[in-house]
């Protein structure tokens, strides 16, 4: 059938059936109403209920050390779908609550427990019913510390379920008329097509799983994720101050870690998807935009199609990288890997390309900084290695380096690296520089030794060692970390052609790079010595472990696979047996790897964002200087102290943003407000008046108030003229290129066309 027939007829069928489905969440939306009832349905082996009290139990009611469940019910009926229960409540230490179905039962369900924190008196809790449950309940739980009183519980159907299934079916049609609309191409590339899909599958396999290994950041960053989607709801674009870390009193992480792909899963966390289900998709996009983009940055180096899946192949299923993703759930290193071969591929064009072609030739610079923006916009430590070894390169050709147009090409994606990346740059040297914090401490003032964190040449070839073995910190107890056996294989080989005088410069330039970037993760160098007495050495040793160097050795050893690639294509049956070899051995370490990760992890399934902890802050590394991070999880409160002031009441809190109502005595009045005092917030009055902020206790905001003052005052965060200015600044930069890019296309298909008519 022709194509234009199959959009008449398709187009007008897609556009029908999302109608339909609007109008029937229209409909589902305006029906959802309360299950009918009361918070004294509720039943308890231990406690009554009172009317005015509610459920209420404490230390002198229960004496337990154990985590018991002591209200329970109410055993109603529910439909299949999603619904929200809303509880209000008290407590001095954090309890928690969890959907229940009976005994056996438990796959009917879609949730996780929900913690109630003792800085709240209320929580939304959603859960998803597969299918009938006959008896439902909503169970309470009590540690055996403090109190807890449950005031008022109401559970209501939502319609989360049925517009996230709309988003999938418009997902489904969007992918389905891309696919018509380039048809001829796919047609025409399906083979290249077919191998990056199966490239993908490959390096997925682990996400199609009941669940998500529970790795060793996997925390952090999942609170990343949810902490952007609730900035979002609340219009913070873009995010900087995470306010849902530690119950409300904010994370500054958006500024010292870039975050730019994870808007992307915290829109779907939006549109209703689980915090599980998103994770695995950021999972799926980044094995998807890494092997799309390695393929075409090495078939934009070796011009070969077949060379160019091989090295893809090698790459994205690298042991270190599939560490990163799956056992160390390293979020933003592994998605600054998407970006390394741009970062390689541009350098390596900027030595091999002939510079007297400027025109073109100054396509390496836009395609520089668009891999560099990459890495600082998703991970700053791989930007530093990225740096530091691009510096090297450098210097170490310094003949090359130093040609008129190859400047010049430097200096352009410099230029275009600080343009696209300011949104980022700006307030991440803005807090750096004016903002005393632990990552602030360590630059100035050194850090650890890193140098036990090295790894020994052994470990480069323990290519069958269990996936996780030990934590991190032990030198002695440590997962899997090399490359892989085809990178390192490349290595060897490279090393014996040199050795018997076989090797291209390409080829030995390449080895004495990835020889470097080798040695760099090793125990053996002196990482400790070059921290003690050098300023360079102190900020490189920042990378925490010198291991983290595996993923340029990664990216360099890909580029030297690629040129004995080159060289043995030459020769087709060696070419044939070649490809066998690497493509028969990625997929069975790849296999081995799923299977080793499967077998010796522990997978946890979450739903909802209130059965995760939000004093996930890893080392704290962005907290003031002075906050005692040990004590979160007791000694933070959402109290308000005051002293001098007759009146203090929350009106009301939104986000970073809290109204107050203050009354003053006949002295000067102060308050200690429930957030961390970071550089951005200001206080105001009705009238416009600014009032001083300084740090409290642990960092807090400590607001001063005048004599007599009475009436509201607005605590906000705000940003910076300038780092807005440094927003629009990228945007305009990344408009720019764009219509440049765009332009130059159009006019290349304008002067072929020319030439086929003259033809």
């Amino acid at each position: 059938m022709d194509r234009k027939k199959i959009y008449k007829f398709l187009l007008p069928a897609e556009i029908l059936i999302l109608l339909a489905l609007g109008i029937l969440l229209a409909i589902r939306w305006r029906t959802n109403r309360n299950i009918g009832l009361s918070v004294a349905d509720w039943k308890s082996d231990y406690v009554a209920y009172d009317s005015i009290n509610g459920w209420y139990v404490d230390e002198k009611l229960i004496d337990t050390q154990e985590n018991i469940s002591v209200i329970y019910g109410p055993s109603v009926y529910l439909k299949e779908g999603t619904y929200c229960a809303k509880i209000t409540y008290h407590c001095d230490y954090d309890q928690s609550c969890t959907a229940y179905a009976g005994e056996g039962n438990e796959f009917q369900l879609k949730t996780g427990g929900a913690r109630l924190g003792r800085n709240f008196d209320s929580v939304s809790y959603d859960f998803e019913a597969r299918e009938d449950i006959e008896n439902f309940e909503l169970l309470f739980y009590y540690n055996g510390k403090g109190y807890l009183q449950i005031t008022n519980i109401s559970i209501a159907p939502t319609s989360t379920g049925l517009f996230r299934n709309i988003c999938i079916v418009f997902a489904f049609f969007a992918c389905l008329d891309l696919c018509l609309l380039f048809a001829d191409r796919i047609e025409k590339h399906k083979n290249t097509v077919l191998a990056l899909i199966g490239i993908v599958l490959l390096t997925s396999l682990p996400i199609f799983t009941d669940g998500i290994a529970s790795g060793h950041d996997i925390g952090f960053h999942l609170t990343r994720i949810e902490g952007i989607s609730k900035e979002i709801r609340l219009g913070n674009i873009p995010v900087r101050l995470v306010s849902s870390y530690m119950d409300g009193y904010g994370y500054p992480v958006s500024i010292y870690y870039g975050d730019l792909l994870l808007y992307i899963p915290a829109v779907l966390r939006l549109l209703g998807f689980s915090v599980t289900g998103v994770y695995k998709f950021y999972v799926l996009m980044i094995n998807a935009g890494t092997a799309v983009l390695t393929y075409l940055c090495m078939k934009r180096v070796f011009k070969d199609n077949r060379i160019a899946l091989l090295t893809c192949l090698s790459y994205c299923t690298s042991s270190y990288r599939m560490v990163n993703i799956y056992e160390r759930a390293a979020v933003g290193e592994y998605s600054a890997m998407m970006f390394m071969p741009m970062v390689a591929a541009a350098v390596y064009k900027i030595y091999t390309d002939d510079i007297s072609d400027y025109k073109e030739y100054r396509n390496n610079a836009v395609f520089l900084a668009v891999g560099m923006s990459g890495l600082i916009g998703t991970h700053i430590l791989s930007t530093e290695m990225a740096v530091f070894i691009l510096a090297v390169i450098c210097l170490s050709l310094l003949k090359l380096t130093f040609r008129k147009n190859t400047v010049k090409v430097y200096l352009q994606a410099v230029m275009w690296t600080c343009l696209f990346s300011a949104y980022f740059i700006v307030p991440f040297l803005d807090y750096t520089l004016n903002v005393p914090t632990k990552v602030g401490a360590v630059i100035n003032g050194g850090g650890a030794d890193i140098q036990d964190c090295g790894i020994t040449i052994g470990e480069y070839f323990a290519f069958f060692r269990d996936i996780q073995n030990g934590r991190l910190e032990y030198a002695n107890e440590r997962m899997l970390l090399t490359p892989g056996i085809v990178l390192m294989a490349s290595l060897i080989i490279a090393i014996v052609l040199w050795i018997n005088r076989r090797g291209n410069k390409e080829m030995k330039a390449l080895t004495v790079y990835a020889c470097l970037s080798v040695a760099l993760t090793l125990n053996i160098f002196p990482w400790n010595y070059l921290q003690e007495h050098f300023l360079l050495g102190n900020l490189l040793s920042q990378v925490q472990f010198p291991w983290r160097y595996i993923s340029v050795a990664m990216v360099v050893l890909t580029l030297l696979l690629g040129n004995l690639l080159v060289q043995i294509s030459k020769e087709r049956i060696k070419m044939e047996q070649s490809e066998k070899a690497v493509v028969a051995v990625c997929f069975v370490m790849t296999c081995f790897l799923t299977g080793n990760y499967m077998d010796n992890s522990s997978f946890v399934n979450i739903y909802e964002g209130v059965e995760m902890n939000h004093y996930s802050v890893g080392f704290g590394e962005y907290l003031r200087e002075g906050t005692n991070r040990l004590n979160f999880s007791t000694s933070i409160t959402s109290e308000i102290y005051s002293e001098n002031m007759e009146e203090v009441s929350v009106v009301s809190r939104k986000g970073n943003s809290m109204e107050l109502r203050c009354v003053a005595s006949d002295e000067e009045g102060f308050m200690w407000l429930p957030m961390f005092n970071y550089k951005g917030y200001h206080a105001t009055d009705e009238s416009g008046n600014e009032y001083p902020i300084s740090d409290g206790y642990d960092n807090r905001i400590k607001l001063s108030l005048p004599v007599g003052f009475e009436g509201k005052i607005w605590i906000e965060y705000r940003e910076p003229w300038y780092w807005r200015g440094a927003e629009l600044i990228s945007f305009l930069a990344v408009l720019g290129v764009c219509i440049w890019k765009m332009r130059d296309y159009l006019n290349n298909c304008s002067n072929r066309k020319l030439e086929c008519t003259r033809f």
